[in-house]
């Protein structure tokens, strides 16, 4: 499998388990013998940021979910609280009806809905997720909300139960009122409910759907191809590898343009000359990367953690580096040419001769950063911290903006070499 294009077929729906799901899980954990949750993240090739968050309660892509869970043989529905403990020992997928996309969704402001046939009654239950912050809304909340429902034509549908994470309805009704629900949702003819908005659908039924999990064991045993197996200049554009213990990996000069390799542990990985343009790299750990020559335009790197990753001559051109760890890392000769470093890390920083033109550092730390011979044409600076950061040969650089560097505590170096030219403050 070297293309995939998992990465782009249906929205990543992220779910949250319970407080009394995480109680079984650590049970679990302790019952089969893992001697830690790092050890069972790599037994899984899960990156362990991805298992933290689902043993802290927060929200982690369903896929990885399921994963865990099934790891721990336990029923991942009952773990999320989308049904109780014992309902139904067939529920096992998740049926995706919406059209083909590459959103992220997450369940603190989710975009989905679960449909379960309950066979006893021979109704259909569902769980709407609601945009929203089920602690703003009131104890009216339920009848308001059945009311809504029932100004559309399905008056077998009631609600049954309220959850958070954000605001989780489970509802019943006829197969025909559920079905007509749905469509409803789907072509855009229901948005809202009670001023809180609905966005889409998942149908979750008790049957296998052998596609989904063939797509499913198809991503991870790419991932375990990865981990085994060299995959230098390999093929990779579109694959879905979010979430995966890719620590050390050897994938230079690969193709992962488009890639999803968001949540991914990356530390360390060999990405030299790989072409990673318009890949998802938000909240990845590259720390220690070797990403030299690696073409990273457009890139999503939010909150991702780049700490000493070497990014020397690297294409970065429109990247989304909101926020992101570049701690010490070597960016020198890097094109930076309209990325967002808004409120990104850069302490420390090799920066020298990099093009920052028109790039954003509001609010950016680059305290101990190298910065020489930078072009800094149209760059915001606003809010930057710049304490001992050394700037010199700057293309863009007025003297006022040069003025209120220094008085902020930067360093200037006019010429290679001229020491009388360092201007000192603070």
């Amino acid at each position: 499998m070297t293309d995939s294009s998992l990465a782009r077929k249906r929205k990543k729906v992220t779910y949250t388990a319970s407080t009394q799901g995480i109680e079984r899980a650590e049970k679990a954990l302790k019952r089969l013998g893992f001697e830690s949750k790092s050890n069972f993240a790599q037994s899984q090739l899960l990156s362990r940021s991805t298992v933290t968050k689902f043993f802290q309660c927060q929200p982690i892509q369903l896929d990885s979910f399921k994963r865990i869970c099934k790891a721990l043989t336990l029923n991942w529905a009952e773990v999320a609280r989308i049904i109780e403990e014992g309902q139904s020992q067939g529920l096992e997928r998740n049926n995706y009806s919406s059209p083909d996309t590459d959103e992220v969704v997450q369940v603190q402001a989710v975009h989905r809905q679960v449909t379960v046939v309950d066979k006893q009654s021979k109704k259909i239950k569902a769980v709407i997720v609601l945009e929203g912050d089920i602690n703003s809304v009131n104890s009216d909340l339920k009848v308001s909300l059945e009311l809504a429902l029932l100004t559309y034509p399905g008056d077998t549908i009631k609600i049954t139960d309220i959850q958070a994470g954000s605001i989780r309805l489970i509802v019943e009704g006829s197969q025909e009122d559920i079905e007509w629900l749905v469509s409803r949702i789907q072509s855009g003819g229901l948005t809202e409910l009670s001023g809180f908005p609905v966005e889409d659908i998942q149908i979750l039924n008790e049957s296998l759907d052998d596609e989904e999990n063939d797509e499913l064991n198809d991503k991870w045993h790419l991932v375990q191809e990865i981990v085994n197996h060299a995959v230098e200049g390999r093929n990779l554009r579109n694959a879905d590898l979010s979430d995966a213990d890719l620590i050390g990996v050897n994938l230079s000069g690969a193709d992962l343009s488009g890639a999803d390799l968001s949540g991914a542990d990356l530390i360390g990985a060999n990405l030299i000359i790989a072409n990673l343009s318009g890949a998802k790299l938000s909240g990845a750990d590259l720390i220690g990367a070797d990403l030299i020559g690696a073409n990273l335009s457009g890139v999503n790197l939010i909150g991702a953690d780049l700490i000493g990753a070497n990014l020397s001559g690297a294409n970065l051109i429109g990247a989304d580096l909101i926020g992101a760890n570049l701690s010490g890392a070597k960016l020198s000769g890097a094109n930076l040419i309209s990325t967002d470093l808004s409120h990104a890390y850069l302490g420390g920083a090799k920066l020298r001769d990099a093009n920052l033109r028109g790039a954003n550092l509001m609010g950016a730390n680059l305290i101990g950063a190298n910065l020489s011979g930078a072009n800094l044409s149209d760059v915001n600076l606003s809010d930057v911290n710049v304490k001992n950061a050394r700037f010199g040969n700057n293309q863009g650089i007025s003297e006022a903006i040069k003025r209120d560097l220094i008085q902020k505590g930067a360093i200037f170096a006019d010429s290679p070499g001229d020491r009388s030219s360092i201007l000192l403050s603070g």
